[in-house]
């Protein structure tokens, strides 16, 4: 009986101590705070925007091998401090502005380092579009951007496919035409995270 025991125990410590995989249907869903900065400038007159924005992100995928999901990607970042500026002077604005904000759609790749305690990185490429509420421009732009993404962060279980994480974001993208100027946008992020897979 006493070997019985020992053995159970052994069997159901080796369990427990065996790590959690990473497979099959993957979901993450991210929130979080940054620096983000936005511009747009045609010349003489420049849209511009910078500081503390918010960031909101989801991935939805599969792990086409063990530790490794691809998946689709869908973000939005929100820029404050709105400014005009007319040839480099900024203007007096009176104006409903609401806020200056880009949505991001793209595809990536999510890769779980092997013996790294749920060490993770993260790419994905893409387009975002940008939306503007100001005085002399009020909802989508219709302009879009090419952009990128890369993250680093880890992950802690807190049931056998849920897990809570914190990771660090920076995206990029710009758009340039002779008739819209210059838009780019950039943000990097500290975002926490719940992930199912």
């Amino acid at each position: 009986m006493k070997r019985l025991i020992a053995i159970l125990l052994l069997v159901s410590s080796a369990v427990l101590a065996a790590p959690f995989s990473h497979d099959g249907f993957f979901a993450n869903a991210a929130v979080g705070l940054g620096y983000a900065s936005f511009e747009n400038a045609d010349g003489e007159e420049s849209l511009t925007a910078s500081g503390l924005g918010v960031k909101l992100h989801g991935k939805l995928g599969y792990y086409v091998v063990q530790n490794l999901a691809l998946h689709a990607n869908l973000g939005y970042v929100a820029y404050p401090n709105f400014r005009e500026t007319r040839n480099g002077i900024p203007t007096q604005v009176f104006h409903d502005f609401a806020v200056v904000s880009s949505v991001y759609l793209g595809a990536g790749v999510t890769y779980y380092v092997p013996d790294w305690n749920n060490v993770f990185v993260s790419g994905s490429l893409g387009a975002t579009g940008y939306e503007l509420d100001s005085r002399r421009m009020k909802g989508d732009t219709g302009l879009r951007a090419f952009s990128f993404e890369v993250g680093v962060g880890k992950e802690w279980y807190v049931f056998e496919s849920l897990g809570l994480g914190i990771s660090a974001s920076f995206e990029s993208a710009e758009y340039w035409s002779e008739r819209d100027g210059v838009f780019r946008s950039s943000s990097i992020m500290l975002l926490f995270s719940i992930t199912y897979d």
